[in-house]
């Protein structure tokens, strides 16, 4: 019995000092280091965010509309646009440039020596690995065929690829460029 007490002693003891070396940030800690690198991804290029959608297009340079879901959208070509909003479903291409917030690019289809990425207006394949996120159907409420726009995404409205498999929040910018399929 005198033996059974110290060990339990040293197993608890061990719990505590295990589970007091866990480095795991919580959600809130990630939240405030995804908003902190997006803050610092801005200064480095001289961007500022405004809450009031800007009445000029192209937006004035280095200013990006804060969308209520969050997302940073900075219009530099409207296209086309369409007077009524476009239906779910609506068969779109799109180019992109893809740059993390510590600047390195992680994708470039701008050239256009591959196929653009076929997606469906508000239909998200959340499948897919790369080509298809909720950031990149909200700027076709700000332009049409032939929109191009920069977009900062946080990471809820990324690309499956970083919401669902990755254990830290990763938020990108993107260079957009839309093209509507007749």
């Amino acid at each position: 019995m005198k033996c059974i007490k110290p060990l339990g002693l040293f197993l608890c003891m061990l719990m505590v000092g295990l589970s007091a070396c866990d480095d795991t940030k919580t959600y809130a800690e990630q939240l405030a280091d995804e908003k902190e690198s997006i803050q610092v991804f801005m200064e480095n290029r001289g961007y500022t965010v405004s809450r009031d959608e800007p009445e000029t297009v192209p937006y004035p340079e280095g200013v990006f509309y804060l969308t209520e879901s969050g997302l940073y959208i900075h219009v530099l070509d409207t296209g086309a646009l369409v007077e009524t909003p476009l239906e779910t479903n609506r068969e779109f291409t799109v180019r992109f440039y893809e740059v993390s917030m510590d600047g390195d690019t992680i994708y470039q289809d701008m050239a256009g020596s591959s196929q653009p990425y076929k997606l469906y207006y508000n239909t998200v394949q959340s499948a897919r690995s790369h080509g298809d996120c909720l950031a990149w159907h909200e700027p076709l409420s700000y332009v049409g065929d032939g929109g191009h726009v920069y977009i900062i995404a946080p990471t809820k409205l990324g690309m499956s690829r970083y919401t669902s498999s990755s254990t830290v929040l990763t938020p990108r910018f993107y260079e957009l460029r839309y093209t509507f399929v007749p």
